[in-house]
């Protein structure tokens, strides 16, 4: 009996403990993102300026957003473009980078380091950096960037990057691109796992080293592609920054859905219109992951299976 009531006591006390050590989170995430989260749902069918009271208005905002021509359809275009071509490029070029070091030289340290930096210092000082690297020096009372200036010196006139509307959209992926060393900290581990074995007995049966990488490593990394690839197209639909900063605030050559999101809240204070894009947004979210998750199936291999 008296064990018993220890037994129930301790439950009690462990009950208690976890309610009170879990309590920060649990307030957290209701204050933070579940009611924000619900809020915004409702105020997807309202029609609502800060100002005055929301009022009720159904599917209109949705039947609006599908009949925006002008900057949803458009801006939902340069989305996927950032998806469809800056996701895989991201995801070569940051396995190549990882894949050189992978490789045990002397200093190897050093240089990940150096790779990993550019995703550390981000925001808008770098981005206005690389405003004036691709500044293409024609029309804007400004010198020649550093990149035309070097493309200059080979008789290579350069294009006008963020000023023109056709080389504005790869000046934002170009920008994207600088920061893969960050990918290395999931590349590397994975590339690591390979066992050692099966690429020397690649080796003997006469495979050579693109042979070795495409048919053993690579299957044997998907489920890190995997991960790359479904954060990198969760990543390209909430992009804002480099369309806002780069081409420059009276430019809508760039904008992504995030920014027809931002203007339609913040600046035309339509919070109802704008919680309908956000749900539009993340219903795609949504729909491309699972798409992404069922087809894993075919292609990503687990150790476990």
């Amino acid at each position: 009996m008296v064990k018993t009531r220890r037994a129930r006591s301790l439950a009690k006390r462990e009950s208690r403990n976890f309610w009170l050590y879990t309590s920060p989170w649990i307030i957290g995430f209701v204050a933070f993102t579940a009611f924000p989260f619900l809020s915004s749902f409702i105020l997807s069918f309202m029609q609502w300026d800060v100002l005055s009271p929301p009022k009720f208005v159904g599917f209109d905002n949705y039947v609006q957003l599908s009949q925006d021509k002008t900057y949803f359809w458009k801006d939902l275009n340069n989305t996927l473009y950032y998806a469809l071509i800056g996701v895989p490029l991201t995801i070569v070029l940051g396995l190549a980078v990882s894949v050189l070091l992978s490789k045990p030289i002397r200093g190897i340290n050093f240089y990940r380091i150096v790779f990993y930096l550019p995703a550390v210092f981000g925001g808008v000082a770098v981005l206005k950096l690389w405003t004036y690297l691709l500044s293409p020096g024609t029309g804007d009372g400004m010198n020649p960037g550093l990149i035309n200036a070097l493309l200059g010196w080979f008789g290579i006139q350069g294009p006008g990057w963020s000023q023109d509307p056709h080389w504005a959209k790869p000046a934002v992926l170009l920008v994207g691109l600088w920061g893969v060393g960050g990918s290395m900290m999931i590349w590397l581990p994975a590339l690591a796992s390979v066992p050692k074995d099966l690429l020397e007995a690649g080796e003997i049966d006469g495979a050579n080293r693109f042979q070795r990488f495409w048919r053993i490593t690579v299957p044997l990394i998907t489920p890190a592609i995997f991960f790359q690839l479904t954060m990198g197209i969760i990543g390209s639909f909430q992009i804002f920054m480099e369309p806002v900063i780069m081409p420059g605030s009276s430019k809508t050559w760039t904008d992504s859905l995030m920014v027809v999101l931002f203007d339609n809240a913040f600046r035309f204070y339509k919070m109802g219109y704008a919680s309908a894009i956000a749900w539009v947004i993340f219903l795609m979210i949504m729909l491309v992951t699972l798409v992404n998750l069922y087809f894993s199936r075919r292609w990503v291999y687990y150790e476990s299976k």
